[in-house]
C-alpha cells in the first residue's frame, strides 16, 4: 500500500489488477445455479482474503472513534427477493452513518454492473432488476454498528454461502487464458 492511500483505494487497486480481470464471468453465472455454487464461493473467498490484506482484517465500525476511513467497498452477496436468484457483490458501505449500503457492483455474466448507472443498456438493465431487485444483502466483513443487518434474519440462499465460502478457492483466469478468452 502507498504512504498516502486510504485502504478502500488500496483493495480497489489490489483487486481491480490482480482479481476482477481474471474472473471467467460466465462460469460465475454458471456457478450461481448450482447447488454447490463453488466457483462463485471462491470468487468470494478471493474478494474477501484481498479485504482482509488491504484493509487489515476485516472488522470496520461504523461511526467515529477510531482512525476509521467513513466509505468502505467490502465482498458481499445479494439475493433477489423475488426470484431468489444469488450473485456476488461489491457493496459501499457508509462507515461514518449506521452503516447505510449506498452502492452495489453485481458480478454477473456480463462483467462487473454497477446498480443505478443511467448509462446501462436498457436490455442489460432490464435484466439485472428482473433478476435482482429488490435484493437481501451481507457482506463478509464484520461491521460493527450496522443496522441494516441482522445476520440472524437472512435468507438461507445467503446465509450458506456466507458459511462455507472459505472453503473454497477458484482458479482465476491466467492473462493468457483470458486473451484467448476475449478473442472468442
Amino acid at each position: 500500500m502507498e504512504e498516502n492511500q486510504s485502504k478502500l483505494d488500496s483493495y480497489i487497486d489490489y483487486i481491480n489488477a490482480h482479481i476482477l480481470p481474471f474472473i471467467d464471468y460466465n462460469e460465475l453465472d454458471r456457478s450461481y445455479q448450482t447447488e454447490e455454487k463453488a466457483y462463485a464461493k471462491g470468487i468470494l473467498n478471493r474478494l474477501h482474503t484481498a479485504m482482509l490484506e488491504q484493509y487489515g482484517g476485516t472488522r470496520l465500525v461504523c461511526g467515529h472513534g477510531d482512525i476509521q476511513e467513513d466509505y468502505a467497498v467490502v465482498p458481499g452477496v445479494i439475493q433477489g427477493k423475488k426470484t431468489e436468484e444469488i450473485a456476488l457483490a461489491l457493496l459501499g458501505i457508509d462507515l461514518s452513518s449506521s452503516g447505510e449500503h449506498c452502492q452495489t457492483e453485481f458480478l454477473c455474466k456480463y462483467g462487473i454492473v454497477s446498480q443505478g448507472h443511467n448509462d446501462l443498456p436498457k436490455a442489460l438493465s432490464g435484466e439485472i432488476t428482473a433478476r435482482y431487485l429488490p435484493y437481501d444483502y451481507c457482506y463478509t466483513a464484520d461491521i460493527s454498528g450496522d443496522i441494516h443487518i441482522s445476520k440472524s434474519r437472512l435468507p438461507e440462499g445467503i446465509k450458506e454461502i456466507l458459511q462455507t465460502f472459505q472453503e473454497r478457492t477458484a482458479e482465476l483466469l491466467s492473462e493468457e487464458n483470458k486473451d484467448m478468452d476475449m478473442e472468442r
